[in-house]
This record gives structure tokens, sequence and C-alpha cells, in this order.
């Protein structure tokens, strides 16, 4: 699945003297010639494949500091851009930050080693709502690193939402402009949660009924366009849009500029999908990896990660050192309840044959419309 949960595409701008090397594909694209393997002095050098512009660099450098190391970034904007470049081979990477749904198809593919998650000091910090997860039953391989959930995103100076639910894009009026994500999984998935159903259903009977609301959603005068975050952000400030279906990051980045920039998690419930840092097989640093982890799950190590990035912390001891912008977002940090009782719903990896067959054929019939 496409990833429109992406960050700010600006990289970071790094000067020459800091110690840490970047490889900026989404500078370079996507299609860019993977640089040589980095020579592993001692074991101290660590390279990582990870979303751009997902880390704040004074973490990195803090890590290099504390263990006489350097770290080596590549980047990527979406989780097929970077299954292909491990297959691919070329660079040696310690670690990734894959989404959830993402994770078994890596292991399917052998690209994974046990990341022993239970040993590392600070994973009692994780949150008991990203514990355990279906998609890496035991934290075998993963470690949750930060979240996005959907939600519907308005400006408060231009509009005001009857309600936060769903039923202001899938009722039946047709007063509002909107748009959704471009992204079939977090699309289907919302019809799904307003009709009472799972995020992830297989079930003919209810994808049928999902696909006929879409349909109809399409339809209407009010749907603009299937849109990614910035171009909701903007469009909503420009007040050309009610409202857009978006990650919560995306528009929280925006709002800490302009606080007229809103956006809840719908009544009936959403979809949420978490980042993982998780060990490579044939890492060539396993120990320092392990190290970067430990470190990345330090309350104010990740609290100042999620304060660069706006988004969310699956880390309890984080929690009360978030800036406080963004501990008021109710939508910021869904409650371990809504967690636990899958009202806020992890995306997870379809079943395949049928069952993809039947997305990938609603998806396409929508987008033809």
């Amino acid at each position: 699945m496409n990833r429109t949960l992406l960050l700010t595409l600006a990289l970071l701008s790094l000067s020459a003297c800091h110690r840490i090397e970047r490889t900026d594909t989404a500078a370079e694209g996507q299609g860019a010639t993977t640089p040589a393997p980095v020579q592993r002095n001692g074991g101290r050098v660590l390279r990582i494949i990870m979303w751009s512009d997902y880390i704040d660099p004074d973490v990195v450098k803090q890590f290099e500091k504390q263990e006489n190391a350097r770290v080596i970034l590549d980047t990527f904007e979406s989780n097929e851009y970077m299954l292909a470049k491990l297959q691919g081979g070329g660079a040696s990477y310690d670690l990734a930050t894959p989404s959830n749904y993402f994770i078994q198809v890596m292991a399917r593919a052998k690209l994974l080693q046990p990341l022993e998650a239970q040993k590392l000091s600070n994973f009692g910090n994780i949150g008991v709502g990203f514990l355990n997860p279906n998609f890496d039953p035991g934290n075998v391989y993963t470690v949750p690193y930060q979240y996005a959930a959907t939600g519907l995103a308005y400006n408060g100076k231009r509009f005001t939402p009857s309600s936060e639910s769903w039923k202001l894009i899938f009722g039946d009026t047709d007063t509002v402009r909107f748009s959704l994500l471009d992204d079939p999984r977090e699309v289907i998935g919302a019809a799904l949660k307003y009709l009472g159903y799972s995020v992830n259903s297989s079930n003919v009977a209810q994808l049928r009924e999902a696909r006929d609301l879409l349909r109809r959603t399409v339809s209407k005068r009010g749907f603009e366009s299937f849109s990614g975050g910035p171009e909701v952000r903007n469009k909503l400030l420009a007040g050309t849009l009610d409202l857009g279906q978006i990650y919560v990051g995306d528009l929280l980045q925006g709002a800490a500029e302009d606080p007229n920039l809103k956006v809840y998690l719908p009544s009936e419930g959403t979809t949420i999908s978490t980042d993982t840092l998780v060990l490579l097989r044939g890492s060539p640093n396993p120990a320092l990896a392990r190290k970067f982890v430990n470190f990345v799950l330090e309350g104010e190590v990740s609290a100042a990660i999620s304060n660069y990035t706006y988004y969310g912390n699956p880390n309890t001891a984080a929690a009360p050192l978030l800036d406080p912008f963004l501990r008021s977002q109710k939508a910021f940090n869904p409650s371990q309840d809504d967690l636990k009782s899958g009202k806020v719903e992890f995306i997870n990896e379809l079943k395949a044959g049928n069952t993809t067959r039947l997305y990938d054929r609603i998806w396409t019939d929508l987008k033809a419309r």
C-alpha cells in the first residue's frame, strides 16, 4: 500500500561538520543508485533506512556521541520502495522502519531477524495497546516507533462540523465539500468503520456494502478529490474544502502554525498504522542496532522524536515530556481503551487471494469514477 502517511518531504539539512551521513533518496529520486556499503570500522557504524524526515537530527547526534559511533540514514517514501531496495541488495542496512502491515511481508521474504525486544531495558515503556500486536505476536521482530491515526480535518475559522462523525461524509447530506485520502486501505477502512465493521474485513457482503457506500460518496457534488495531507491542509486554509480525511500528524504540522486547523477522530472509530523498528537479517552490527533501539525507547529521546515529527507516540514514558501543543490535541494520542477495544483499529496485512483482489477491484472502480 502506498503510504500517504508522509511527513514533510523536506530533508534534514546537515552541515559537513556533522557526523550524521545521509543518502537522501527522496531528493535524488527513488531510482537513485544505492551507494556503496560503508566500511564498518570496529563495528561502530550503524546504517538505517527510514521514512524521510522521521527523526530529530539531535537525537542521532546524541546517540553517536554516546556510543562513539557513526549513523548513516537512507530514506524512502513508500514501504514498497523500501522493500525493493532491501531485496535488491547493495548497501547493508542494520535497521528499517516499515509499517505494521509490511512486517509479515518482510518476514516471509526472510529479511528480518529477531530483535529480542523483551531483553531491551526500555521496552517496558511501550504502552499496552502496542504490545503483542497481531502482526508480530510477542514482538519477536518489532518495536513500535511512531504511529498515525486517521481523522477528519477542518478549518475552524471557516467550518464548524455538526458532529464528530464519518456521517458528514458518508451520510445522506451533500452540503459538505470533502476529500478522501489517496489510499485504498484508509478509504475502504473508513467506510467499513462507518458501517460498524472491521477495517480488515474479509467478509464479501461487508466489502460490497462498503463499495456501494463509497460509490455513492464519490458521486456527491461535494466530493473534491483523493488527496494527501499537505494538499488537504492547503485547501482547508484556502477555504476550498470543508473536511478532509487526513493522517493526524500531517494536520498537526500545519496546526502548530495556524490554530484554526483542527482534527478529530470520528466517533464510529478509525484506522491507525504503526511504523516499527526492525533488525534486518544480515545486519553487520546487530549489537549496535539493538543499542540504538533501546536508546530510542528512552522517554526523553522518544518525546524528542515526536516533538520533531508531530506523529503519535507509543511510549508511555514520553507522554509527560511531549510538547504541550501535542498533548492538548485529543486526536494525537488515542486512548488505551480505544486501542484495546479496536475502536481505533490497526490496519493489518490482507489475506492473499480473493480478499486482496476484492479490495483492488473496489479501489480501481472508485478511482475510475
